[in-house]
C-alpha cells in the first residue's frame, strides 16, 4: 500500500490505491495528465508533485496487470506514453476490485494472502511465496546418486516453463571495482528515474533495482544462459514451505556433478513438484558439459579447477566424466574447427603466387629426450599458422629426427593443396639444411638464431682477461648482422658487409671486396682512441676467429632478407597456456591442445596498439632478466578476444552432441602412435611388486 501522505489527485476519487504514479517529466505527456486531472481547467499554479493511483488506468496500460491480480507482485508499473482515462464511479469500482484469487483444483485449503516480492531465480512463480521460520524443521535433504531419465521418456528436462511466462521483475546486482565509482552509479540512476520514470514513487523507493525479464532468454542457447553460484541454505529456503498451503514440506535432493534436481513434496495437500538446477540434454547435465567443454577450450587444467571447487565447496564430477565429455564431443568438435579453418586458409595460399613461410619445432622437453615435436608451418605474410604436425619420438626413432618428419609432413600437404613456395625461412638444424637441398626448396635462416649463437660465443670472450675492450662493440656488432640482412639481395654481398665490420673496429672504412668497398656511413673523425682495435692484438684475434668462421660465412650468405621466424617463437609461447612441457598429455590431447592455441593465436595475432581516452599510443617498459638491465619500450596491445572459444561451444552443443558419428570419425582417422612403453615388456603386478626393492629395504 502507498503511504497515506501521497492521496491520489484526482477529486473524488476513494478508491483503495494500489500503486501511485508520479506525473511524467516528458512536457507533452504531462499536459496530458494534467488535462485529465482537472478536467481541462488546469490551474496556473500546479503543484510540483502530484500522483494518480492505478485506477485511473486501463488493463492496457499496465504492464504487470496479470500478475498483480494473480499474485505474483506487488506494484503496478506503467507502459511508456501511458495516460490516464477512467474517471466514472463505475469503472471505477470495477477496477478496484481486489485481487483475484486463484483456487488450485487440487486444492481444497482457503485462498491466501500474502506480500510477494519477486527476485528473479531460476523457479516457477509459485515457488516464491512468504517464509515462515519455525524451530521445528520437517524438511528431509538426501543427497544420493541420481538417475538421469533417458532420451526416450524426455529429450530436455529443465525447471522452465513450456510456455514463455509473463515479464516480472528481477532482481539485478552487479559488482563495481570501486565503492564510490557504486555510489556515484546508485545516485546518478536515482536521479534519472525520480526524473524520468512515470512509475516512480519516492515513498515506495527500494535500495534493489528491478527490471523486467527479457523474453528471449528463455530461447536463449544453453551455454549461453548466465550462470550465479547459489548456496544450498539459501536455495532450500525456497522448498520449505508449501506455495498452496503454506505449511512444511518434504524436500529431498539429488546431484550429479554441478546438477542439482529438488523433489518437493508436501505431506497435508499432496503438492507435488520436482525442480532441476540445469536444463538436461539427452540424458546429460547441461552444466556438467558446459564445465569441460569451458576447462578445456581455455587450456586450463581439470585437477587445478577440481581444487578451486573443493576450497569454494562447489560439487564437481570426477575426471572419468571429464575425459568421457572431452573424448565424445570437446575433441572431435576441436579437430573438425582446425581443418575447415585450415582448409579454407590452405585454399588462400594456393591462389597466391609466391609463398613465404616459416618452420620451427617446439620439444615437449628440452634436450634429446622429448616425447613429442610439434612442428610449426606459418604464412610469415600474414602471420597465421598454417600448419601443424605433431610427431611423437618413437615414430622416427628418436628424439632428434623429429623436426625433419614434421617439416616433411607439412610440405607434402602444402604440395598437395597447391601451395607454391618462394622459400622457407628455418634455423640452421644440419638435418633441415640437407633435406631442403635434396628437395629443391629455397632456404634463408633466420637472423636471430645466427645472432645469439654469435653473442654467447663474443661473451665468453669478453670476460677473458685483455679482451674486456671488445665489450664496447658489442651492440654494434648485434646491429650489424641485422643491417646485413636488411640491405643485402645476394649471397656475396652479406657476406662482404658481414666482414667489413673485421675493418670498421680499426678504424678502416675501405675495404677490398667490390661487393662493399667502403662503409656507407660519413667519414669522422673520433674523439676516443682507445675504442678501436689493432690488428696485433688478442682482442682483435678472438674476434676475427668468431667472425670470420667458415661456417659463419656460408650462414651469413643464406640469412633472410625478407622475414624473421620471430613470429613463430611468439606462438611456440602460446603453446605453454594449452599445453605446458611439465604436464603429460596423450597424443590425440597433445594434438587438439595445439590447434586450440593455433586458432586462439590466428585470432589475436593482428590486433592492434591501445591508445588512451586522447588518441595516444600506449606503450610500457620492460626490464628483460637476459638483457641485465637493460630496458625495452613495448608496444601495448589492446585486448584478447575469445571468438574461437564461442565457435566451438555453439558446434559442440548444437552439432557435435546431437549427432556425434561423423565427427568421431573424424578424430578415428588421425594416426595415433602406440605409446612409448608398447616397446617393452609388461610384467605382471604382483611379480613386480615382489622384486620391489628400496635402498631403506634391510
Amino acid at each position: 500500500m502507498p503511504p497515506r501522505e501521497h492521496p491520489c489527485a484526482i477529486l473524488g476519487c476513494k478508491a483503495q490505491h494500489k500503486s501511485l504514479h508520479r506525473l511524467p517529466a516528458n512536457e507533452q505527456q504531462r499536459l496530458k495528465w494534467l488535462s485529465f486531472i482537472f478536467e481541462d481547467k488546469v490551474p496556473e499554479n500546479v503543484p510540483k508533485l502530484l500522483y494518480v493511483c492505478a485506477n485511473h488506468f486501463s488493463v492496457d496500460c499496465l504492464e504487470n496487470a496479470g500478475q498483480y491480480n494473480s499474485g505474483f507482485a506487488s506494484k503496478l508499473f506503467l507502459k511508456t506514453g501511458s495516460v490516464p482515462t477512467i474517471r466514472d464511479p463505475v469503472s471505477l469500482q470495477a477496477t478496484t476490485s481486489t485481487k483475484s484469487n486463484k483456487v488450485d483444483v487440487a486444492c481444497q485449503t482457503e485462498p491466501f494472502h500474502t506480500s510477494l516480492h519477486s527476485v528473479g531465480t531460476q523457479l516457477s512463480f509459485r515457488t516464491l511465496q512468504a517464509k515462515r521460520r519455525s524451530t521445528s524443521v520437517q524438511t528431509t535433504i538426501s543427497s544420493f546418486e541420481l538417475t538421469v531419465p533417458s532420451a526416450s521418456s524426455t529429450a530436455f528436462m529443465t525447471s522452465t516453463p513450456l510456455k514463455p511466462s509473463l515479464k516480472r521483475p528481477r532482481l539485478e546486482l552487479e559488482e563495481e571495482e570501486e565503492e564510490e565509482e557504486a555510489e556515484e552509479t546508485l545516485t546518478e540512476s536515482k536521479i534519472i528515474a525520480q526524473d524520468s520514470d512515470v512509475t516512480f514513487d519516492p515513498a515506495e523507493e527500494c535500495t534493489s533495482a528491478t527490471e523486467p525479464t527479457d523474453l528471449s532468454i528463455q530461447e536463449c542457447p544453453v551455454h549461453n544462459i548466465a550462470k550465479f553460484i547459489v548456496y544450498e541454505t539459501c536455495l532450500m529456503e525456497l522448498f520449505s514451505d508449501c506455495p498452496v498451503c503454506q505449511r512444511r514440506c518434504d524436500v529431498k535432493s539429488q546431484r550429479l556433478g554441478t546438477f542439482l534436481s529438488v523433489q518437493q513434496v508436501c505431506p497435508h495437500c499432496e503438492f507435488v513438484r520436482k525442480w532441476n538446477s540445469q536444463p538436461i540434454i539427452g540424458s546429460t547435465p547441461a552444466g556438467n558439459l558446459h564445465l569441460s567443454a569451458a576447462v578445456y577450450l581455455s587450456g586450463a587444467s581439470f585437477f587445478v579447477v577440481e581444487k578451486v571447487f573443493a576450497a569454494m565447496k562447489l560439487h564437481i564430477f570426477k575426471y572419468n566424466s571429464f575425459r568421457r565429455h572431452a573424448r565424445l564431443c570437446i575433441e572431435p568438435a576441436i579437430v573438425h574447427k582446425w581443418r575447415n579453418w585450415q582448409s579454407e586458409m590452405l585454399e588462400q595460399l594456393s591462389r597466391r603466387e609466391n609463398v613465404i613461410v616459416g618452420g620451427d619445432m617446439r620439444a615437449d622437453s628440452p634436450g634429446h629426450s622429448a616425447k613429442y615435436g610439434s612442428y610449426t608451418m606459418m604464412d610469415l605474410a600474414t602471420n597465421t599458422v598454417v600448419d601443424l604436425q605433431l610427431v611423437q619420438s618413437n615414430e622416427v626413432g628418436g628424439s632428434y629426427h623429429m623436426e625433419k618428419e614434421g617439416l616433411k609432413r607439412s610440405l607434402d600437404l602444402l604440395d598437395a593443396r597447391g601451395v607454391r613456395l618462394e622459400c622457407i625461412i628455418t634455423d640452421r638444424h644440419p638435418q633441415i639444411q640437407k633435406y631442403l637441398r635434396d628437395r629443391n626448396v629455397t632456404q634463408f635462416y633466420d637472423v636471430w638464431h645466427i645472432e645469439k649463437g654469435i653473442s654467447k660465443k663474443l661473451d665468453k670472450i669478453c670476460q677473458i682477461k685483455g679482451c674486456e675492450k671488445l665489450r664496447k662493440w658489442l651492440r654494434s656488432i648485434k646491429n650489424h648482422i641485422y643491417w646485413t640482412a636488411a640491405s643485402s639481395t645476394t649471397g656475396p654481398e652479406r657476406v662482404a658487409k658481414w666482414t667489413s665490420i673485421l675493418n670498421h673496429v680499426q678504424d678502416k672504412h675501405v675495404h677490398e671486396d667490390p661487393n662493399f668497398p667502403a662503409c656507407l656511413h660519413p667519414q669522422r673523425i673520433s674523439r676516443d682512441k682507445n675504442k678501436w682495435l689493432s690488428a696485433a692484438t688478442m682482442p682483435f684475434y678472438k674476434l676475427e676467429k668468431v667472425l670470420a668462421n667458415k661456417r659463419i660465412l656460408k650462414d651469413v650468405a643464406k640469412l633472410s632478407p625478407h622475414h624473421q621466424t620471430s613470429t613463430v617463437e611468439a606462438f611456440h609461447s602460446v603453446i605453454l597456456r594449452f599445453a605446458p612441457k611439465n604436464v603429460v598429455f596423450p597424443f590425440l590431447g597433445m594434438l587438439c591442445r595445439l590447434y586450440l592455441a593455433a586458432l586462439h593465436y590466428n585470432e589475436n595475432a593482428g590486433r592492434p596498439q591501445a591508445t588512451s581516452a586522447t588518441g595516444k599510443p600506449i606503450y610500457k617498459l620492460a626490464f628483460p632478466k637476459a638483457k641485465k638491465g637493460e630496458y625495452r619500450v613495448r608496444e601495448v596491445k589492446t585486448q584478447q578476444t575469445f571468438g574461437y572459444v564461442e565457435e566451438l561451444l555453439d558446434l559442440i552443443f548444437n552439432q557435435v552432441f546431437v549427432d556425434p558419428s561423423p565427427y568421431v570419425d573424424e578424430v578415428l582417422g588421425i594416426h595415433i602412435p602406440p605409446a612409448l612403453s608398447s616397446a617393452y615388456d609388461r610384467p605382471e603386478m604382483e611379480e613386480a611388486i615382489s622384486s620391489r626393492v628400496t635402498r631403506f629395504n634391510q
